[in-house]
């Protein structure tokens, strides 16, 4: 973690580093006493693009694999391209880390990203008449829609999608699926190698107005 000076400084205090060499780089911006759009156009992004070139700035320094894994790209430089220019206007020896990026690219190259799903705690009310077919049908009611790309997102982006996406479907079903299926709270499930490596639950949304 950043030291208290650090973390609270006005250059570096919208910066969450999850990398030992982000740590380092936002250190070196702190020293440096650097705005992000200051950064940016030094790097060669163009005034009109300042906004999301430090977006990209933020994300790359809070992603836990540096923006290596494609989760925010531009038509200015790829993952690579803006590690490596960042470091240079920042005056820091890119290939000091070379170690560090390569163990990033093998982790993503032999480690599959975790497969994560959403769905309601549901208890149904099934009758004798009720076959495989509609049991099926009123399973799917309980899953709740992630984006594509959900898991490259950093955690606080995660967060507010579950968030949001539950009150939807909450509020979709008024709190009921079909065959008198109480909601009771929803869960999230994240597998990995086909295991499951972890499970979060949540609590019903407080409010269900659209």
């Amino acid at each position: 973690m950043l030291d208290k000076k650090t973390s609270h400084s006005k250059y570096t205090c919208r910066y969450n580093p999850r990398h030992p060499l982000a740590q380092q780089v936002i250190s070196q911006i702190d020293k440096l006493e650097l705005r992000p759009q200051d950064i940016v156009k030094v790097m060669g992004y163009p005034i009109k693009h300042t906004i999301p070139a430090c977006d990209r700035l933020r994300h790359v320094l809070s992603s836990e694999k540096l923006g290596l894994d494609g989760s925010y790209i531009d038509g200015y430089f790829t993952a690579d391209q803006f590690l490596e220019k960042l470091c240079s206007v920042l005056d820091m020896n890119y290939q000091k880390f070379a170690d560090d990026i390569a163990q990033i690219k093998y982790d993503l190259a032999h480690y599959p990203q975790p497969q994560y799903s959403l769905q309601a705690d549901v208890d149904f009310t099934f009758g004798g008449s009720s076959n495989w077919l509609s049991r099926w049908g009123a399973s799917l009611s309980t899953r709740v829609y992630l984006p594509s790309g959900f898991g490259k997102l950093n955690e606080a982006e995660r967060k507010a999608i579950i968030k949001e996406n539950i009150h939807e479907h909450y509020r979709q079903y008024e709190g009921n699926v079909p065959y008198d299926g109480m909601i009771k709270g929803y869960h999230l499930t994240i597998e990995q190698n086909n295991k499951v490596i972890d499970r979060v639950k949540y609590r019903l949304p407080s409010s269900t107005s659209a």
